[in-house]
């Protein structure tokens, strides 16, 4: 029993870790109205600006290439309460930069923008902390005493009582601040109607920074306590946002006192459960207390679905356009007689890099519809793209299922899966469902893509060779790779899905979703059956991101489980948002332009050495996106963007052509003159 209790204090770390995480989230969602997926990113850049001043004495800024390392001390490392500080003050000028740029200009819009935004602030913070740090894991020496303290009879590390007091003392100074202060009465009059609060002379844009730079600085403490404890590296720690969501979620997005508390015994059940695997062998050895938030988060949405994440003063969502794709068999035809070109032309490298794209492009489908044509937000589109990959596998060797049939069957086994994570959408949308899909896509990580049983392990899982009729179709055979066969095959499928697609956006089908997306409960008074839509759209992309997770497996030849980790399917959204998610266009311009292992990306990466700054570069575009051009850089209706400029290039270039060859001969009807007579004969 003593065991038990022990491993129940060692879990009071990392929920102390999650409990101030979350009252950082409560903070900027109950002023700003925004849910920061970048929140754990800033906590983990925090904490390797602590450690660095704590070891070497250096000041590192958010930057690449230029110098950005600043020597406080010599080389030689500050004491432990001077890094302290220094650090979260640092943690306070960056939250409030990042207010100032990225977030006080998304105060109107869409949630979709919103989350997006925050996607690219993490992608950019995780690139940067990659190049500068490595992503080697690092530690540091205890901040608090360390010392074994024996109690009842149970002797662990002193250190986890400080790390609850200080859980306490900031749990209590915040519920104080905010209820009794003049202050904490702004916060929520502009939380509740921020132009109501105008009238007053409360301007909430202020109170909003203002609190934003507090909950950065909370982040900033929550990533130094937890740095002696946990090995800091990039991923983990962005990753702690999820369950720090849990905790907040729990406390309603409103209370200190019950974030703070749902955070502790969220830390202390991950370590309960750590135990209770070494003792019962049934249970899966792997990712079992990763997923534990994901249950929470579940839990509580089911529960309070209409209660959480809901703010006074709310304005109407302003989705993304949605192109119309127009004469597609034509388009289709003009796609694949240009994939041919490329396949044939290019050198390997840039064929495999083409082949890359186009897996990535019928992928971006399954966004394209579903956030871009029904407005749900999912974080889990490469996991179910996984699904599909793996599962080939498994159709391929135990079943002895070859292509195509092994093709279709892996993309109908994520259908199921789909299905599943598109439940809560039938009472969820928006930042909720996000929160909810990337729950779901870390569980998955941490569950299934570990098993050695399913995926392989470390080892990964084989993919055999696409064969039909006897032709090899694989993607290498002898010294040839990769061949163009492959290259053709690839090519046909992904037109096939955006044929499915643009067929889909024009029939009946593609209006209903559409109704779905701009306003649910005027699509039910109409008739149509909101709940089915939304499966309906959740099941075809589940299918579409099924098939491309199968391409990528014929692609690899093995697959592992980093292929389709959570952090891909946040860089899938956000490259499928910058290129333009309510276009098919902007689909085929993310895996072509976007993607890390793309064909644009490699050909600047062999030219000009670029590729290890991609993730920042595409970090940088999804913010810019977010702010600027929600719709994309294939999108034309908000008169910015390079198709904007594309187009006016067009109508210019058409103009002169008419000038040119149009000019009408000595008493004869021009063009226009014929329309009009026309219209006055009929």
């Amino acid at each position: 029993m003593s065991s038990y209790l022990l491993f129940l204090i060692l879990g009071l770390g990392s929920g102390a870790t999650y409990a101030i995480l979350g009252q950082g989230l409560v903070l900027k969602y109950r002023s700003a109205g925004v849910v920061d997926f970048a929140h754990g990113a800033v906590a983990m850049f925090i904490a390797y600006v602590f450690i660095n001043l704590r070891s070497f004495g250096e000041l590192e800024l958010p930057l690449v290439l230029l110098p950005h390392q600043i020597s406080l001390n010599g080389g030689n490392g500050l004491n432990t309460g001077l890094a302290i500080v220094i650090s979260l003050g640092y943690a306070a000028v960056l939250g409030l930069l990042l207010y100032v740029i990225v977030y006080r200009p998304l105060q109107s819009a869409s949630p979709l923008t919103r989350v997006c935004a925050s996607v690219g602030v993490m992608l950019t913070l995780q690139a940067i902390a990659v190049l500068n740090y490595s992503t080697e894991p690092v530690a540091t020496n205890s901040i608090f005493p360390s010392s074994a303290l024996s109690l009842a009879g149970i002797t662990f590390p002193e250190d986890r009582l400080f790390f609850t007091g200080v859980v306490v003392v900031i749990s209590v100074a915040l519920a104080l601040v905010y209820r009794f202060s003049r202050f904490g009465l702004a916060t929520r009059a502009g939380a509740e109607n921020d132009k109501g609060a105008a009238l007053t002379g409360i301007s909430a844009t202020r109170i909003a920074g203002q609190n934003w730079v507090i909950a950065t600085v909370l982040a900033g403490a929550a990533g130094i306590l937890i740095s002696p404890v946990a090995s800091l590296d990039p991923t983990s720690y962005t990753l702690f946002v999820v369950p720090a969501l849990a905790a907040a979620l729990v406390g309603r997005i409103q209370s200190f006192w019950i974030t703070a508390l749902a955070g502790l015994l969220i830390g202390c059940a991950q370590s309960e459960i750590d135990k209770l695997i070494s003792v019962w062998s049934w249970l899966p050895q792997q990712g079992l207390p990763d997923a534990l938030p994901f249950a929470v988060i579940i839990v509580v949405m089911a529960l309070r679905s209409r209660s959480v994440l809901a703010r006074g003063g709310e304005s109407a969502e302003r989705n993304p356009s949605v192109g119309l794709p127009r004469a597609p068999l034509r388009t289709a035809a003009a796609c694949f007689v240009v994939g041919l070109i490329l396949l044939f032309t290019l050198n390997s490298v840039l064929r495999f890099a083409f082949i890359s794209s186009l897996t990535v492009t019928c992928i971006a489908l399954s966004v394209v519809l579903l956030t871009g044509y029904v407005g749900q937000v999912s974080l889990a589109q490469m996991s179910l793209a996984g699904i599909g990959g793996f599962m080939l596998g498994h159709i391929s060797t135990d079943w002895g299922i070859g292509f195509p049939w092994s093709l279709l069957l892996a993309g109908l086994c994520a259908v199921p899966v789909g299905l599943i994570i598109g439940l809560p959408a039938l009472r969820l949308r928006g930042v909720n469902l996000a929160v909810v899909t990337l729950g779901f896509a870390s569980a998955l990580d941490a569950v299934l893509f570990t098993s050695e049983s399913f995926t392989g392990g470390t080892a990964g899982l084989p993919i055999p060779q696409a064969r039909l009729f006897g032709l090899n179709l694989a993607i290498s055979q002898g010294s040839a790779y990769p061949r163009v066969i492959f290259g053709v095959l690839v090519l046909v499928v992904v037109i096939l899905m955006g044929l499915l697609v643009a067929r889909l956006r024009l029939g009946p089908t593609g209006r209903m979703l559409l109704a779905i997306r701009s306003n649910e409960r005027a699509a039910g008074s109409i008739g149509i059956n909101v709940a089915q839509g939304k499966l309906l759209a959740f099941g075809l992309a589940a299918f579409i991101a099924g098939v491309g997770g199968a391409l990528t497996g014929y692609m690899q030849g093995e697959l592992t489980g980093d292929s389709f980790a959570a952090f891909t399917s946040i860089g899938l959204l956000a490259i499928v948002f910058v290129a333009g998610v309510g276009r098919i266009a902007g689909a085929v311009v993310a895996g072509i332009m976007f993607s890390a292992a793309g064909l644009f990306v490699t050909f600047l990466n062999l030219h000009l050495n670029i590729g290890t700054y991609q993730a920042i570069v595409a970090g940088l575009a999804l913010v810019l996106t977010a702010v600027q051009n929600p719709d994309g850089v294939t999108g034309t209706s908000t008169g910015k963007g390079p198709a904007v400029a594309i187009a006016k290039l067009q109508d210019r270039a058409i103009g002169a052509y008419r000038k040119a060859f149009e000019a009408p001969l000595p008493g004869k009807l021009g063009p226009r003159d014929r329309s009009k007579s026309k219209f006055l004969v009929f």
